[in-house]
């Protein structure tokens, strides 16, 4: 048999639903002697009869009708659906996402698989990554600079809806002789006494605050860092032989072969790499990338990388 044409079972739900020729047609916006070719069609198709026509009692299903209604239904739903999901993909090929998320983000694993997945489902989305610290792409985002933004640390920001992409553990980054008393973790109480360099405060004031008081239990002295690029914070902990405060994500990217990234043996020493959009923000291109997010986050993205505890 070939396949089921979806108007002639479109047709036959509506007389099927209605009970009439008449009504049907009318509903259909077609001619009644029309509507009943069609329906001969369907029947000869699927080789059984769907009414019973009889001018006494109208139209009534046979009971190979019955059985084929719900069938029949679905299928005009299933097309529906589908028309709907191709409307919004033509959509979304027309469209631009502005997204804010710091420099060093580029280089954490979940951010890269969950722009690679919406990539994949919306190509022809044209994406503007703009980068600065989170304290400043959250003031972008509420002024309406920026549509979503990538953030690190403890969120706190009204007028905003967050979903946490991954959690990553604390780690440092350390020259070859210091890592080597450590082995394959450090615990905080290792480095009792000694200096770590971290960003300023002034950069992100609510994650600094979340780090402080954890090292400071410990006696371990911050350091600021002079320059917060991935380059620059390498070029530091070579040149003043000082740990830097680092995650356990950069383990996969240290180029530097005379740096080696230890985590903290502290499994709840972590932060989140958040994405961010302004509350009740349902435009087709931000819904779109949340919809991946959330369903990404649902599937455990990233399972390779985030602390097998979280």
């Amino acid at each position: 048999m070939t396949n089921i044409d979806i108007r002639q079972v479109r047709m036959f739900v509506a007389v099927a639903d209605a009970l009439s020729f008449t009504r049907a047609a009318a509903a259909l916006h077609v001619a009644q002697p029309w509507l009943s070719v069609q329906i001969r069609k369907l029947e000869d198709q699927v080789g059984f009869p769907l009414f019973f026509r009889n001018r006494n009692r109208g139209v009534v299903l046979t009971r190979q009708g019955k059985a084929f209604l719900e069938p029949a239904r679905a299928y005009v739903e299933a097309a529906l659906q589908a028309g709907d999901a191709a409307k919004d993909i033509r959509g979304y090929q027309a469209l631009s996402l502005k997204l804010g998320a710091p420099d060093f983000s580029a280089e954490i694993p979940a951010r890269g698989a969950l722009l690679d997945l919406f990539v994949g489902r919306y190509p022809r989305m044209e994406i503007e990554i703009v980068n600065a610290w989170s304290a400043q792409l959250l003031d972008a985002l509420l002024d309406h600079e920026i549509d979503m933004a990538f953030t690190v640390g403890p969120f706190e920001r009204a007028g905003c809806e967050v979903i946490d992409i991954a959690h990553y553990r604390w780690a440092i980054l350390a020259e070859h002789d210091q890592a080597a008393e450590w082995g394959d973790d450090v615990p905080l109480s290792a480095l009792r006494g000694r200096q770590v360099a971290s960003f300023r405060r002034n950069i992100n004031p609510a994650f600094y605050d979340s780090i402080a008081p954890r090292l400071a239990e410990h006696d371990i002295e911050i350091v600021a860092l002079p320059e917060s690029s991935l380059c620059g914070i390498r070029r530091h902990a070579v040149r003043t032989h000082v740990p830097v405060l680092i995650s356990e994500w950069h383990a996969q990217s240290n180029p530097d072969p005379d740096l080696t990234v230890v985590p903290f043996r502290e499994v709840d020493f972590t932060f989140a790499l958040h994405l961010v959009r302004r509350e009740n923000d349902d435009r087709p291109a931000v819904r779109g990338l949340w919809d991946v997010a959330r369903a990404s986050v649902a599937a455990n993205l990233d399972k390779k990388f985030v602390s097998s505890v979280l």
